[in-house]
């Protein structure tokens, strides 16, 4: 019998205020409300031309996220992130779909659902330029998240996982075509009725490294930079872009649906404290 990984308490934090089981509405307006409220105290005293100008901005960043969402229906179109390296995190004609959020970093973080249910996020950290190899990352993410249970492929490590109540964590390394390592967060209840839930599971796509320059996500030069903050920087201190204006969001935590009806109102959140071991690695 396999061991079930340790327990992390750290997994609930990192997670924040977007429980599984909302849908991709209201993972949307959670990021429309962090947008708006990270602009307003930007337009504090400007005139109106500068006031105008920024609400077009802050629009327009608005229109990226929301565009970013995706069914996996099998049309053509739908298909571009199928050789990346969250390509096998979903599946199409099974009422899957994605939504990705991109930071001022350009740090990533990718939302599936299915049946429009958030069950699983994928960050995945750009690392070109540092020489840090799986057992070295993963070192350092046990000094945050604990102890983990290191699944081997032979001699060399293939994964390191995680768990808690409602979650189920592990690292995934995709550094040979992508140069990047993804921190996979699942829902245990969803990962458990996946083979009643995809019906349709076709062949795996074929990888190829010409995908990498599509979807591997950048984080900016990092040539010369010191790993011993590989954990910090990689995983993009990503909270830190949510440092808003106290009164511009709602201070609720956003949950699933009960039924019709409008985006619950969420959190927007507020920087990490200097001394986060992750700088942020929650949204």
């Amino acid at each position: 019998m396999v061991a079930e990984p340790p327990v992390s308490p750290r997994i609930a934090q990192e997670l924040g205020t977007l429980r599984w089981g909302i849908n991709h509405e209201q993972v949307i307006e959670y990021f429309r409300q962090m947008i708006r409220a990270s602009y307003a105290p930007r337009m504090r005293n400007l005139g109106q031309v500068e006031q105008y100008r920024m609400v077009e901005q802050r629009d327009a960043e608005i229109r990226a996220v929301e565009r970013t969402y995706v069914a996996f229906d099998g049309v053509p179109a739908h298909r571009r992130w199928d050789t990346s390296f969250v390509g096998e995190e979903y599946t199409h004609n099974n009422n899957e779909s994605m939504l990705v959020y991109e930071d001022s970093r350009g740090n990533r973080e990718f939302f599936f659902f299915i049946n429009d249910r958030l069950w699983k996020r994928v960050q995945a950290r750009n690392t070109a330029g540092a020489r840090i190899n799986l057992d070295d990352f993963t070192t350092q993410l046990e000094t945050i998240f604990g102890a983990g249970r290191r699944v081997m492929d032979g001699p060399r490590l293939r994964t390191v996982e995680w768990r808690d109540d409602t979650t189920r964590l592990h690292v995934v390394d995709a550094t040979t075509f992508y140069n990047a390592f993804c921190l996979i967060y699942e829902e245990s209840a969803t990962l458990a009725q996946l083979p009643t839930l995809r019906r349709n599971v076709a062949a795996a796509p074929t990888r190829t490294a010409v995908a990498a320059s599509a979807a591997v996500p950048e984080t900016g030069n990092t040539t010369g930079d010191s790993n011993a903050d590989i954990v910090d920087r990689i995983t993009g201190k990503i909270r830190r872009v949510q440092g808003t204006d106290a009164g511009a969001a709602a201070s609720a935590t956003l949950r699933p649906p009960t039924g019709a009806g409008p985006a619950a109102p969420v959190d927007a959140g507020r920087p990490p404290p200097e001394d986060d071991p992750l700088g942020g690695l929650g949204f």
